[in-house]
């Protein structure tokens, strides 16, 4: 009887225990307040309960994906690719109570890095140092990637970026701002018997249409320019013989064999002093028409890309790989220069990015 007694008093002492079981919730957090298209971005909870390993959590959103297993005190959220506010939310749970906070999540725009934090979208090739450098301009704190190239083979080396999106068409705009930091050559590097101009570039690279109904296509977009004015002379235009500090590059890819076709310009705008950063813009439209901008004026604007497609009567769409940002080494790989990147941003929308 005792023995009963003793498991009936055990059984009421455990519903008591269960009875008085909570979990509360402090918040919800996210990484960040400003986010891109496509971005996935880790959410995490902070509750208070007398039992947490008990508590259960069930996450849910309006617009976006979530990515990892439920239950967990922590999520990642895929941002969707258009631009808004949308919710997220979890559920706490703990035996028959349960509570609900909800968070938005503001999509601004398709890419957006300030380099504020350690970890950084953007990688970098091979041989190739990043490092997250902080300024302060009008005593505000700014966080910026500085790029060298390491290596005592190569030319030059890039930072890049994968979109990683197989949907990905014009229009399509990309924009830094950037600059170099020192030591950037004054004429054209060599490093073993490989030579390279003393020049930046952006590159655009292209993924093939998959339906592949053209024979040629532009599998390649670059602009590049001389931020540097060589001490040997700017190179001349292969069409008009005329000196040029920067230009449009496209490469047409016809069964294997390629074509680049070029568009010059010789502006001051494209005239970079040692620790002078500017916003570069490059935008290809709906209709590829193509303008560029340094620093909130324009440089160029060609329709050069609609004309080739227009000639070669294309049908399949330009679809964006990966953006990258291409700079020299130093002569034999001796003193590379510092590269300033910061405030890279993509749109996918149509406007315009001015630099400004």
């Amino acid at each position: 009887m005792k023995y009963i007694l003793g498991i009936l008093l055990s059984a009421a002492l455990l519903a008591s225990c269960k009875k008085d079981e909570y979990a509360e919730i402090d918040s919800l957090s996210s990484d960040g307040n400003e986010f891109f298209s496509n971005q996935k971005v880790k959410l995490w909870m902070a509750v208070k309960s007398d039992n947490l390993p008990d508590v259960n959590y069930q996450w849910g959103c309006e617009g976006g994906t979530l990515t990892q297993p439920q239950g967990l005190d922590e999520m990642t959220w895929q941002a969707p690719k258009e631009n808004g506010t949308y919710r997220v939310y979890c559920t706490v749970k703990i035996g028959d109570k349960s509570e609900t906070r909800y968070h938005d999540m503001f999509v601004s725009s398709f890419f957006f890095e300030k380099f504020e934090k350690t970890s950084y979208s953007f990688k970098g090739q091979s041989s190739t140092t990043l490092t997250k450098r902080t300024e302060t301009m009008n005593g505000v704190s700014n966080g910026y990637l500085e790029s060298v190239v390491k290596s005592t083979t190569s030319t030059n080396r890039y930072i890049y970026y994968n979109f990683a999106d197989t949907g990905l068409v014009m229009p399509f705009g990309c924009m830094s701002k950037t600059g170099w930091i020192s030591d950037f050559p004054a004429d054209t590097i060599k490093v073993g018997s490989s030579k390279y101009p003393n020049k930046l570039y952006y590159e655009i690279t292209m993924n093939r249409d998959p339906h592949k109904e053209d024979l040629s296509y532009i599998d390649n977009v670059r602009l590049e320019w001389f931020p540097v004015v060589p001490t040997k002379g700017l190179p001349k235009d292969p069409v008009t013989g005329l000196k040029y500090n920067g230009c449009l590059l496209f490469e047409q890819n016809k069964s294997g064999a390629k074509t680049w076709f070029q568009v010059s310009v010789n502006v001051p705008e494209l005239n970079f002093a040692k620790g002078e950063y500017k916003n570069v813009a490059l935008n290809i439209g709906a209709d590829y028409l193509v303008t560029v901008y340094v620093g909130g004026t324009k440089i160029l604007e060609t329709d050069a890309i609609k004309n080739w497609r227009i000639t070669n009567n294309s049908k399949d769409n330009m679809y964006v790989g990966e953006w990258r940002l291409v700079f020299p080494n130093g002569n034999g790989g001796n003193k590379p220069p510092k590269i300033y990147f910061d405030n890279a941003y993509a749109k996918i929308d149509g406007s315009l990015l001015t630099g400004i």
